[in-house]
């Protein structure tokens, strides 16, 4: 997404110290040094995998999540030397494939069955074939023989061209459920650490805006399309239900520090790709929508207004 804007990490409600606000933009550049070599199918050596380090609730979810989002809407044609005989319409040219994004806890589960089932060909090549791949909580993935595989599936990806951004609890060297090899690894990217944003967990978030509950979200989401609650967290595919489920997908994912996992339970027991695609879908119709944009804004207001 050469050229795209790095979203913005939410502020906090105080002021941030200096520390804090050098530990910001160490963040941003890093993100968009990532992003530019992401484009050009040429990872920045020393920045991959970009590491992000910080507690629950810093934000880091949040920011991997729009960056992903925005990669998705802007990936685009990689042009590249090819040695064999091209398949597409121009010789050398190719097409990077979408943006990939797990959480550890996730990735672990199909490391675990491609090494059960004899497939992680199939899983290398989910790898390689994006510019961007982002793993959000490394550390959930818990075996040991797994995180082994995951160190090679970074290695290999790499050397093809994919870069990464990768977020933790805490710096991999000293996090004591991280395969050393791994650990290894992730220390020989760009370890950068992500200040707490100073928004709490809880409901209250302080001064004079408040962290919405997702209860609260689904129910200020379905009445803005003139639906009932019970309707976003149901199974109906119709068109209003779904912009609306979206909405409140993005919604949740903006303005609280819930993890995918959680709003996808949220919304009657979703998976998380399926939260990923509501975000990927609202951005996309917010993009092209200012009238839908200024709603949002709107519906913003409102949820944060105590």
């Amino acid at each position: 997404m050469s050229g795209s804007a790095i979203p913005a990490i939410s502020r906090p409600t105080g002021r941030r110290s200096a520390g804090q606000a050098i530990a910001v933009r160490l963040v941003h550049h890093a993100l968009e040094v990532v992003d530019a070599g992401a484009g050009r199918g040429e990872p920045r050596a020393g920045y991959t995998p970009l590491v992000i380090v910080g507690p629950a609730g810093s934000g880091k979810s949040a920011l991997v999540s729009r960056v992903f989002v925005q990669h998705s809407l802007t990936h685009h044609k990689v042009v590249q030397p090819s040695l064999s005989r091209p398949s597409g319409p121009r010789a050398g040219e190719r097409f990077a494939a979408a943006p990939a994004m797990w959480d550890g806890r996730t990735l672990g589960r199909e490391i675990a069955a491609a090494m059960s089932h004899d497939t992680l060909h199939r899983l290398r090549e989910r790898f390689a074939a994006p510019r961007l791949v982002i793993i959000d909580g490394v550390e959930q993935v818990t075996a040991w023989d797994v995180q082994r595989i995951l160190s090679q599936l970074l290695d290999l990806a790499v050397a093809g061209g994919t870069s990464f951004v990768v977020t933790m609890r805490s710096h991999p060297l000293a996090a004591p459920s991280v395969e050393p090899s791994l650990a290894s690894r992730l220390a020989g990217g760009l370890v950068v650490p992500m200040p707490p944003t100073g928004v709490p967990r809880g409901p209250e978030a302080g001064g004079d805006r408040l962290v919405p509950s997702l209860r609260r979200v689904i129910g200020a989401a379905a009445r803005l399309h003139g639906l009932a609650a019970s309707d976003l967290i149901g199974p109906s595919r119709r068109r209003r239900v779904a912009h609306a489920r979206g909405m409140a997908m993005y919604l949740a994912r903006t303005l609280t520090a819930k993890s995918l996992q959680a709003i996808g339970a949220a919304f009657g027991g979703r998976d998380h790709t399926t939260v990923l695609h509501g975000i990927r879908v609202t951005e996309e119709r917010r993009a092209r929508d200012p009238a839908l944009a200024a709603e949002i804004e709107r519906l913003v207001e409102t949820l944060v207004r105590p």
